[in-house]
């Protein structure tokens, strides 16, 4: 699987992510049982909080636990947290502390009323702090982890087209067979489906945790998108022209190999032709030599000139017409012919 393959799958995954921190408007569209929790929570009496200062009541709800996918989400995440949790006073009502959101914070409701008139002490407004960072990362975590599922779809759906295009052009240009086609696609899909899964586990579970980086993402989300989409498209275009270039390769590897078979087919004739005109020059010698032997009368001097013939024949690679086993009672039968007379 390419980098480039990689990042896009990233950046698909990462715009992918949607999210949103539940606003006091939609605490009182989604889940209006909570609203008094908000505009009365701390006081004992008036007529509330005004929606500002319900919004200040609200951001004291660790950011992860107010996150959701939806405006929805976000407010049912935000009561569900808020179903143990009293508004505890630092500076207890009964000894002058105001309802000043100031001087509220969310505490668990077991401790808040075991504490009961008492002030809060220092120790244990960092111990509630302390708890509510634990909180926000817990709930950060838990929300990468639900936006993981979907970055991982979203990033196999960009890898798959793409790896199927690359695998099935190497199986046209015959560098791998058709099932290791299918695998190489299944496996560079799971990969890209695993960055997918990273990038939208990270990006949500830092949105979840930091409102702000979460309001810029949401911002950017239609850059990412379209740096996504940019890079699909130059993906595609690029495994096109390597399949032309490598398609290119091929055949010019084709026409050197048929360059040196002609090149070789050139040399073995050359090398016959060479071998001819040597048998041709050895011939004409071999010819030469007889047809200039001097030409003598009788049959001694025919037979002589015969196994003179053979010698040469023999030297030259030839072999001789005739059975020389016959030549010596040819010889005997000459001789008596000749004493004959």
């Amino acid at each position: 699987m390419s980098n480039e393959s990689q990042k896009n799958a990233g950046v698909m995954g990462a715009a992918s992510v949607r999210g949103h921190h539940a606003t006091f408007e939609d605490i009182a569209r989604f889940t209006p049982d909570k609203v008094n929790h908000l505009k009365r929570g701390g006081l004992r009496g008036g007529s509330g909080r005004n929606a500002a200062e319900a919004q200040q009541m609200l951001e004291k709800v660790p950011p992860s636990h107010r996150y959701g996918a939806t405006a929805k989400d976000g407010a049912q995440n935000t009561k569900r947290y808020l179903v143990d949790k009293d508004v505890s006073h630092i500076n207890p009502h009964s000894k002058g502390g105001s309802g000043n959101v100031d001087n509220l914070l969310f505490e668990n409701r077991g401790a808040n009323r075991a504490r009961g008139a008492k002030k809060m002490t220092p120790k244990e407004q960092g111990q509630i702090h302390a708890q509510a960072r634990v909180e926000n990362l817990t709930g950060a975590l838990k929300a990468g982890v639900q936006a993981a599922s979907k970055g991982a779809v979203i990033g196999a759906i960009s890898t798959a087209p793409f790896a199927m295009l690359h695998n099935g052009l190497r199986v046209v240009r015959g560098e791998i067979s058709a099932e290791d086609a299918c695998k190489e696609s299944l496996k560079e899909t799971a990969i890209g489906a695993g960055v997918g899964a990273v990038s939208a586990f990270g990006v949500t579970t830092v949105m979840a945790a930091c409102p702000p980086i979460a309001a810029a993402l949401v911002t950017l989300s239609p850059a990412l998108l379209a740096v996504g989409g940019a890079g699909m498209v130059k993906q595609f275009f690029g495994i096109l022209a390597s399949h032309k270039e490598k398609t290119k390769e091929y055949y010019e590897s084709l026409t050197q190999q048929d360059l040196d078979y002609l090149k070789k087919l050139e040399a073995d004739l050359e090398y016959e032709h060479k071998k001819s005109l040597r048998r041709i020059e050895e011939s004409r010698v071999f010819h030469q030599q007889l047809s200039e032997r001097p030409v003598h009368s009788g049959i001694a001097a025919a037979l002589q000139r015969y196994q003179e013939s053979a010698a040469l024949a023999e030297a030259h690679g030839g072999k001789p017409i005739g059975a020389k086993a016959l030549l010596p009672n040819q010889q005997r039968s000459l001789s008596s012919s000749s004493e004959e007379a």
